[in-house]
């Protein structure tokens, strides 16, 4: 059995992540200046990335994460206990997609935009996952491409395989219309407060 860390390695341990953590919001209001991609003013924390994966049950199979970023959520889908070989994450942003890569080598890192990628003709379209995790702001993307979006994670889910999406807004970033036209139902799965800012976690599901 492994002792328990000492004293002087868990200083070291989190000295180390509040470094890595401080570099992490660096990038991220470097990237800003491309609003499409980063919907926010800091990485998510770890309170959502727990929240957003805690309806993720590693026995079903293999898992897609979109929106990858600094790779938040990553670790939180390992932590979980995912195995590096059963997900696949995709960042449209080069210089995450390069720290995602240097981060979890283990980890399948595909650089492209979810829709491309995903849809027909993409490099993963003959994938299929048990489950999604989405990191993608998309409120800041104009409805017709959340929509192409969905279609595009959903074409690679399983029947029963659902979406974990997060979101600033005070509703599901899709409005009740656009999901039942896709035949996809949002139930919320809980308010995160403590986000910056606070965000609420959706479970998109098919209707059927």
């Amino acid at each position: 059995m492994e002792s328990e860390p000492s004293v002087v390695e868990r200083i070291r341990r989190s000295r180390r992540r509040i470094q890595n953590d401080s570099e992490d919001a660096l990038r991220f209001l470097g990237r800003l200046r491309n609003a499409r991609m980063v919907g926010a003013v800091a990485p998510s924390g770890p309170a959502l990335a727990r929240r957003i994966v805690s309806g993720i049950d590693p026995a079903r199979g293999a898992v897609l994460e979109v929106g990858a970023g600094t790779g938040v959520f990553t670790a939180a889908l390992l932590a979980r206990g995912v195995a590096p070989e059963a997900l696949t994450a995709v960042e449209a942003d080069p210089v995450f997609a390069a720290l995602l890569r240097a981060r979890f080598p283990e980890v399948e890192i595909v650089e492209g935009r979810a829709e491309d990628v995903l849809g027909d003709g993409g490099l993963l379209a003959e994938r299929r996952y048990a489950d999604a995790v989405s990191g993608l702001p998309l409120l800041n993307f104009p409805p017709a491409l959340r929509r192409r979006i969905l279609e595009a994670i959903f074409a690679r889910l399983v029947e029963d395989g659902a979406l974990y999406q997060f979101t600033y807004g005070p509703r599901a970033p899709l409005g009740r219309g656009s999901l039942a036209a896709l035949g996809l139902v949002a139930e919320p799965a809980g308010r995160v407060w403590r986000n910056l800012p606070p965000a609420s976690v959706y479970r998109i599901r098919r209707t059927t």
